[in-house]
């Protein structure tokens, strides 16, 4: 039985209303006094337990303030603030499941409480509750029809939800009541823009017509509207018109390729010949806009032949004239037509010809020619020339930075990892106040392990206050560089910090969606809905970006190593993890105000891989990226090798399914693929697993009948060879590895097209093979990488200790001939 509530006297009524004052002041101290003055006379008061624990987690003592917002509830269960005030707490701790339940036991006890149902309905979008969060909308339309937000706040839910057709109808009911426009008024604008979109993305072009017609003198957006205008008049099939409204925003920004792009597409949707047709359209255009380069590069996307030579004879030359750095990148994506990748070369090796030092050129056109064909023989894989022009003209300018950085990408292709991060300090060397150069330094820094020298460059540009930059980049969300620097911990052994930094990542992208709640109530107030609508779209997606997926696969792999670590009984740092767990303790005892955050107890991660459930804690990974990035085979990998050793056959199955769809001949599925095959089933994942095999033959062949057809079949290049060896260790153990040597020796052949990286993993298994069992002579690790240097002569993976300590003493002599330390 609940004890009976408890009611204030008048005094500390007064009391209360100026804690709740104070609380929405952010006055947290003078906030926590007032309720210990309240609590003193009245102790049993749950709306003061429940404010002031909400206090408390406002400055950052979470932990306490939930303990009170719990115990105030035991109070009085029937008090929609108490409710209301641990929902705020849980919304707080990103327990949205948690809060939204809170919320809704307060809506049953005060349902009419209009700021209860608005902050239901952000959870409800928080959380892609889509049929509730309408409700909820419709609820706050219904009692306050005469605000702006709650119509658009209807639309919104309905559009988001799917059902378009009805957020066309709120959206058009809002614009029908509006009266009395201000002049300007911007945020009306775009409300009729984002009804139109609505409607075009309902095919209801006439109507979108209609309405940017019968509005156009409220909309301020031109490319936008006229954007729209060009889409729904092209539907319309008036394609006169929609090209009249599309030249017109080419007349506007003839810089804008897609706005140049919808323009030819139009033009040239019923041609046979639509690169020839889009041509001659560029040409008129050209002969219109003389200036725009937009125009100039775009014609060699559809040029061919001679008249591309013609086309890119007068753009290369032209951006070369005028030391534009970034040519090469612009012009790289049209090295995929060997044609046109030979065009290019000619081009300007004819223009390095006619602009040699001895012509009286400006010196810089030759310069700059041949820095971009130091980049073009880099890109095409002839290395060594691409060194020899970039240190031919580094002799006559060595203060260039883009020149060492430029030869620092050429090393790095090239596989001279310790030789590039080098160069590219040289290029960090001669502009020390360049971010973007202290970036690339500190990234090629990391590559080759050499965290020290990284996080020291990175402090440059971290808080002078910053007790660890690594911290202050954390603050920074600088994900690309923590990946990085979780890779160069793995490679260097230190597990605990490698894993810390996989985690913080993940974090980093986790408080990049939850901070999305904030938008869903300003972007209602300030009318932003186009790009609101883009933006969730965006959440939605947010952990299936790259970035995401290569820090998520590297801490299962880590959790992996954990497990396995475990089950081989190898130590574990006890005595760290127990100064990490008291130091962690200490910090949650300590009385922090709001202008203090809690500093990180665990700064080297000790205390996160000292964790007794490795493999529990990885599913956090797994179901984020199955959910995301189900299209990646890594995913799928990933849980392959959870799966196995949590004995979760099914799992493990559906995994296998999904990975064989995506890639039927992928070296590392067909590894585990063997691993499955060697476990001893239960009776019941037999039979699912025979009734897969019907689509899935290798799940019932003999298993070396497996590996013989992965070899005959799919081994064709370097990565699958490399794992039809690890089949055959994996089949065999010892006995296989003269067998899997040669193999692993047979990828240094020309012909397989081996990159450096796929090498060096066939080196560590060479190595992985040795320490159980002698390599045979003729394949051993000294042959390998005789025959992977003949290949990749000045990648690191391959040369002696000795001769890798000569070249970094001579590049430190180098470099004391022109630069000296302050």
């Amino acid at each position: 039985m609940p004890p009976k509530p408890v009611q204030l006297p008048a005094k500390e009524k007064g009391l209360f209303a100026r804690l709740i004052q104070e609380y929405e002041s952010r006055k947290y101290k003078p906030a926590l006094k007032s309720a210990d003055a309240i609590l003193k006379r009245v102790p049993y008061h749950a709306e003061t337990l429940a404010i002031k624990g909400l206090v408390l987690a406002s400055m950052h003592r979470r932990a306490e303030g939930l303990k009170l917002a719990k115990e105030s509830l035991r109070l009085n269960l029937m008090s929609f603030i108490c409710w209301h005030t641990l929902g705020i707490i849980h919304r707080m701790e990103r327990n949205y499941e948690e809060s939204l339940k809170c919320y809704t036991q307060a809506l049953r006890i005060e349902g009419g409480n209009i700021n209860l149902v608005r902050e239901s309905a952000y959870m409800y979008m928080q959380l892609r509750q889509y049929a509730p969060l309408i409700e909820a909308r419709l609820s706050l339309l219904r009692v306050q029809p005469y605000l702006r937000v709650n119509w658009i706040g209807l639309a919104v839910a309905h559009d988001v939800a799917g059902s378009k057709k009805q957020a066309a109808r709120v959206l058009a009911a809002y614009e029908s009541a509006v009266r009395d426009l201000l002049p300007h008024d911007y945020e009306f604008s775009e409300v009729v823009l984002y009804h139109v979109s609505i409607l075009l993305q309902l095919d209801e072009s006439a109507e979108a017509l209609a309405l940017l017609d019968a509005k156009k003198d409220v909309l301020y957006d031109r490319p936008a509207q006229d954007a729209m205008r060009a889409a729904a008049l092209e539907k319309m099939g008036r394609i006169a018109d929609a090209d009249a409204v599309l030249y017109a925003l080419v007349e506007w920004n003839p810089e804008n390729k897609n706005t140049v792009r919808s323009l030819l597409a139009l033009r040239t949707a019923h041609a046979e010949d639509s690169a020839a047709a889009s041509l001659a359209h560029l040409a008129t255009l050209q002969a219109a806009f003389p200036r725009s380069s937009a125009m100039q590069r775009l014609a060699l996307d559809f040029a061919q032949g001679d008249a591309f030579t013609q086309c890119a004879r007068a753009y290369i030359e032209s951006a070369l004239v005028k030391n534009i750095p970034s040519l090469f990148s612009d012009v790289k994506p049209l090295y995929k037509d060997a044609a046109k990748q030979h065009a290019i070369e000619r081009i300007v090796a004819s223009f390095l010809a006619a602009n040699e030092p001895a012509s009286g050129a400006l010196p810089s056109n030759f310069l700059w020619a041949m820095s971009f064909m130091a980049y073009h023989y880099s890109y095409t894989g002839a290395h060594a020339k691409a060194l020899q022009y970039i240190d031919s003209i580094l002799v006559h300018t060595p203060t260039m930075p883009e020149l060492h950085m430029t030869r620092a990408r050429i090393l790095k292709r090239a596989g001279a990892l310790h030789a590039a991060a080098d160069a590219m300090e040289d290029a960090r060397l001669l502009d020390g106040q360049d971010r973007y150069l202290n970036t690339k330094a500190a990234k090629y820094l990391l590559r080759v392990n050499r965290i020290a020298e990284a996080t020291k460059i990175m402090q440059c540009f971290t808080r002078q206050d910053a007790s660890d930059p690594i911290a202050d980049l954390v603050d920074m969300q600088a994900t690309g560089y923590l990946v990085e620097d979780a890779d160069a911990h793995r490679r260097s052994g230190n597990d605990a910090l490698a894993l810390k930094r996989y985690v913080q990542v993940d974090r980093i992208l986790q408080d990049i969606y939850d901070d999305q709640l904030d938008f869903h109530s300003y972007c209602m107030r300030k009318m932003t809905l186009r790009s609101y609508a883009d933006t969730v779209r965006f959440e939605d997606s947010l952990f299936s970006q790259p970035i995401y997926s290569r820090a998520a696969t590297g801490a299962i792999g880590m959790y992996v190593k954990l497990h396995d670590r475990n089950v081989a009984g190898a130590p574990v740092p006890v005595q760290e993890a127990q100064e990490a767990q008291k130091a962690q303790e200490a910090q949650e005892a300590e009385d922090i105000d709001e202008d203090h955050p809690p500093k990180d107890t665990d700064p080297n991660g000790i205390l996160l891989a000292a964790t007794h459930t490795p493999l529990l804690d990885a599913h956090a990974y797994i179901t984020k990226l199955q959910s995301a990035a189900p299209h990646a085979i890594t995913t799928w990998l990933s849980t392959l090798d959870v799966a196995l050793r949590e004995q979760k056959w099914m799992l493990a199955l559906r995994a296998f399914a999904m990975a064989h769809a995506l890639d039927s001949a992928d070296p590392q599925l067909h590894v585990r693929l063997l691993q499955f095959r060697q476990v001893a089933l239960p009776e019941n994942v037999q039979r699912a697993v025979d009734r897969l095999a019907r689509h899935i033959p290798a799940l019932a062949q003999p298993l070396d009948t497996v590996q013989t057809e992965y070899l005959q079949r799919d081994a064709t290049t370097a990565s699958r060879l490399l794992g039809a060896a690890q089949g055959i260790y994996t089949l065999k153990g010892t006995d296989g590895i003269p067998e899997a040597a040669h193999l692993v020796l047979g990828m240094t052949r020309p012909a397989m097209h081996a990159s450096f990286a796929e090498l060096g993993e066939a080196q560590a298994f060479l190595h992985q093979m040795q320490s159980r069992g002698a390599l045979p002579c003729d394949a051993d690790i000294s042959t390998f990488q005789a025959s992977a240097c003949a290949l990749w002569p000045m990648a690191d993976a391959f040369q002696p200790a000795a001769a890798l300590q000569r070249a970094a003493e001579d590049r430190a002599l180098q470099r004391r001939a022109w630069y000296t330390p302050t």
